[in-house]
């Protein structure tokens, strides 16, 4: 049995292992929250963004848009997103397998594929197999904006007008609810109208209390008759940069939604395995206490028989 001294010092660090976990659990959900309002926030902007898309569309024939020709599919651009921290369960990996294994299911080999990673996980996972790395942001923090997707948004765009690639799709963690993220798979470029409807009504989680949107994509893809300013053209080439910016910042807030979730289950088993790993020490010091004290008892009570 460990010394008295041992099992002390096994408690203290427990304890101390404890307070960290239930601080990181606190502080995951916070950041949980907020990444949700935040999705949630934008989605107004998603919605009207996606309405004039579906006015234009039926105004001017998009398919001869660059951004918006289908080819056949050789060469694949992934934008990755992953978290910058671990400490998250089986996340990261989650998102990196989906990767993976939708290249593999439709038989892109690793010479044709191109990676922007968002997120040093994601970034050290694909450079270690040898995957070309197009660009990479390794730290994107919870206070991002739109606007910093700009530069995303123009490296997609000029390879997939250079076509250097076939089609451009977007890895990352879909939010569903607090205990449940699913890796999805989300055609970029290129862009079609039934993509964005599907991203936009995939920023409300399932369950929840943000799970209640009230307006929906389903009735926006009506035709009528607009009158565009300066032209239908002009208006859509404007549009696309920011609908794709929308679909990677969701994407990306998303991610983090999921992160923080994940993390925030991981920190509270952590706790709870803490809890209990110091309640068996407790029992298992008191014991040796008990002991300590019986043997000294019968040392006493030995000596003093031996005296008479």
């Amino acid at each position: 049995m460990a010394s008295l001294r041992a099992i002390k010092t096994k408690i203290r660090s427990v304890t101390k292992t404890h307070q960290v976990t239930k601080a990181m659990e606190a502080v995951s959900g916070v950041k949980m929250r907020k990444a949700q309002m935040a999705a949630l926030a934008a989605r107004p902007y998603a919605l009207a963004a996606f309405r004039i898309l579906s006015r234009v569309a039926s105004s001017i024939d998009i398919a001869r848009h660059p951004l918006v020709t289908k080819r056949e599919v050789k060469r694949v651009l992934m934008v990755v997103i992953t978290s910058d921290k671990g400490l998250a369960g089986s996340l990261n990996g989650a998102v990196t397998r989906r990767a993976v294994s939708t290249l593999a299911s439709r038989g892109i080999a690793r010479e044709n594929v191109g990676i922007i990673a968002i997120g040093r996980k994601g970034e050290e996972f694909f450079s270690r197999r040898g995957y070309l790395l197009e660009d990479r942001i390794t730290k994107m923090g919870d206070e991002s904006t739109l606007l910093d997707f700009g530069g995303i948004v123009s490296t997609v765009s000029d390879l997939f007008t250079r076509e250097e690639y076939d089609e451009c799709v977007v890895v990352y963690t879909n939010f569903q609810s607090t205990f449940a993220q699913e890796p999805v798979v989300r055609t970029l470029l290129p862009l079609s109208l039934e993509g964005l409807g599907e991203m936009v009504k995939g920023i409300a989680p399932v369950r929840g209390k943000f799970a209640e949107t009230g307006e929906t994509t389903e009735k926006l893809t009506h035709s009528a008759d607009y009158l565009f300013e300066p032209s239908p053209e002009e208006v859509f080439a404007k549009l696309i940069p920011r609908l794709l910016a929308i679909e990677v910042y969701h994407a990306f807030l998303e991610s983090k939604a999921s992160e923080h979730s994940a993390r925030m289950v991981a920190m509270r088993n952590a706790s709870d395995k803490a809890s209990e790993v110091e309640f068996l020490l407790t029992r298992e010091y008191n014991k040796a206490r008990q002991g300590a004290i019986t043997r000294e008892m019968s040392e006493i009570i030995g000596g003093m028989e031996t005296m008479k």
